[in-house]
């Protein structure tokens, strides 16, 4: 008799939904729309000048009005490039923007979103070898078809920051090669 309640109330947890998904729809929180520009294709701008043999980024929208896939052609150096594709969308659970980054190399990070001031930063902390540290990024608008990209690092929880690198984009009709 035993196994026959068992059973029983295995059955039935089994017949209950499993999902904790929030099936209501996206909603329009204004934080929502602060990548509304983002969409197209950014070249690297180098002494006031887009640098096709540079780094380059195409953005579209997918599965959402704030979701967007990004696939990366990275110039590191002369030797150097790589690819990659990030998956940068709203969740509208933590009311913030989250960043996934997959690359040729290897690399599977997520980054999580956090707003400073009126813009919004992706937050990832490193362990290379050793060498603990906070790291964040932001692509911010700077005009029409212009953004600057900035990266980052606190080597103290996020007290104080060390620019890392910053570089400006433009939008142009190109795609990647």
């Amino acid at each position: 008799m035993v196994w026959l309640a068992l059973l029983s109330i295995l059955t039935t947890a089994t017949a209950m939904p499993v999902t904790a998904q929030d099936t209501r729809a996206l909603g329009d929180d204004p934080a929502m729309h602060y990548f509304d520009f983002w969409e197209g294709t950014w070249h690297q701008v180098v002494g006031g000048k887009v640098d096709t043999t540079r780094t380059v980024f195409q953005v579209r929208r997918d599965v959402h009005r704030a979701a967007f896939v990004e696939r990366w052609r990275l110039v590191i150096d002369s030797a150097t490039t790589l690819h990659a594709t990030a998956l940068r969308a709203w969740d509208k659970m933590t009311r913030r923007w989250m960043y996934t980054w997959i690359s040729d190399n290897g690399l599977y990070q997520v980054w999580e979103g956090r707003q400073v001031g009126p813009h919004w930063y992706i937050y990832r902390e490193f362990d290379v070898q050793g060498d603990r540290y906070l790291s964040r990024q932001a692509w911010i608008p700077n005009g029409p078809n212009r953004l600057v990209r900035t990266s980052e690092r606190s080597d103290d929880g996020g007290r104080t920051w060390q620019t890392r690198f910053r570089e400006e984009y433009e939008r142009r009709t190109t795609s990647l090669q």
